[in-house]
């Protein structure tokens, strides 16, 4: 099993890296205050079809393989977690994948330019890793949908043209009756708000009201009652990405904490000499290892045409978790230095915590990986949904 890239991979990798060292992207995103993600980047991302690298050929895109987009998204992890909008189409790809003929036409064009970008609106006040909850509605009349309901904890709120929305076309049917839909948010019946997070300031973060929001039928993605295999689909490709991004962050505050161990002097010697340091540093570089080829066999399987969900879930649980510790220890390694913005640790360690929520908490995950390993029947049990025994005649 092998998960090297061949040459047009290896190429387009050095691409990646000449784009980020020639927009110094991440001396930009250091210095700011906001710590937001510059939209000019995007476009220029755009200009040279990086947006579409996920993007099938015959709609645009590049094509490239989901085992690439691993190679991409590790390396956009050592600038910053937030460029995970930079590279590919992120939810985007929603639409290249499910869209109709129409919908491709009408928003893959703008979103490959990096003009547009796609929100995915799942969260609400009172749901969140049980989508069976959702309470936005879709109610169908005539040749439209209208939408109420609220969306919240969700990001890219005042960046993205468009959401895409899932909301429920039979109230009390749980996920049978999810269904995604692409709204324009700059429809006037739309309210947005704004929540001030911890980290992962790149993007906006916050929700939207929709006030009997009226679309067309043909904004549907999918039939109606497809959204839950929709999101298991995405999301299986999604949460690997995310996994080996923030893998990326803790790759690049693990060579920083190598290079100060190195060079910072105590009781006279380099600091790296103690085994507190050296053993915290040999941990983390092993299991980072570890948790980046488990990315890596997840994203090869897509490749493969056998998307693993179980997979998927261990990715994403173990790549942020193994990422967040070790960013947390190279901040010790730094003492006083790693707790200030100069070196950027901080941050990485804000902005990967986010991610041990966002796109599937580490708790939910862990309970897939056991629905797939002891069976449906128990994970039901876990949820409360039993069954009554059948009686039994004595």
């Amino acid at each position: 099993m092998s998960f090297e890239l061949n040459q047009e991979g290896e190429e387009l990798l050095h691409k990646i890296r000449d784009f980020f060292e020639r927009t110094n992207i991440e001396k930009e995103l250091l210095e700011s205050n906001s710590e937001k993600f510059p939209w000019h980047i995007r476009q220029e991302a755009g200009k040279l079809n990086l947006i579409g690298l996920d993007v099938n050929k015959a709609d645009g895109g590049m094509g490239v393989s989901a085992l690439t987009m691993g190679y991409i998204y590790h390396e956009c992890g050592k600038i910053s977690v937030n460029t995970r909008e930079l590279f590919g189409a992120g939810h985007g790809r929603l639409i290249a994948q499910y869209g109709s003929l129409e919908q491709k036409k009408k928003y893959l064009p703008p979103l490959l330019k990096g003009d547009l970008l796609v929100g995915v609106g799942l969260t609400e006040p009172d749901c969140g890793s049980d989508l069976a909850a959702t309470e936005t509605t879709a109610e169908r009349v005539g040749s439209n949908y209208i939408l109420r309901g609220i969306k919240q904890w969700v990001s890219r709120v005042e960046e993205s043209g468009i959401f895409i929305v899932f909301a429920q076309t039979k109230p009390g049917s749980g996920v049978k009756g999810l269904t995604p839909f692409i709204v324009e948010m700059d429809n006037p019946n739309i309210e947005k708000f704004l929540i001030e997070p911890m980290g992962m300031k790149g993007w906006s973060y916050g929700g939207f009201k929709l006030h009997d929001v009226v679309i067309p039928v043909e904004n549907r993605l999918g039939e109606e009652g497809e959204g839950f295999k929709i999101f298991n689909e995405h999301f299986t490709y999604w949460r690997v990405l995310m996994g080996i991004i923030c893998l990326g962050a803790a790759q690049k505050a693990i060579e920083q904490a190598i290079e100060y161990a190195q060079n910072r002097f105590a009781f006279g010697g380099p600091i790296g000499r103690f085994q507190s340091v050296m053993h915290k540093i040999s941990d983390h570089a092993t299991l980072i290892e570890a948790a980046r080829l488990l990315c890596f066999k997840a994203l090869d399987l897509i490749d493969k045409g056998k998307p693993d969900v179980k997979e998927s879930a261990m990715a994403k649980w173990l790549g942020t978790t193994v990422a967040y510790h070790a960013i947390d220890d190279a901040m010790q390694i730094h003492g006083a230095r790693g707790y200030v913005r100069e070196y950027g640790l901080e941050q990485r360690l804000r902005d990967v915590r986010g991610l041990m929520i966002a796109d599937g908490t580490t708790d939910t995950l862990k309970s897939l990986i056991g629905r797939e390993l002891l069976g449906k029947e128990i994970y039901n049990h876990m949820l409360g949904r039993v069954r009554e025994p059948k009686s039994v005649n004595v």
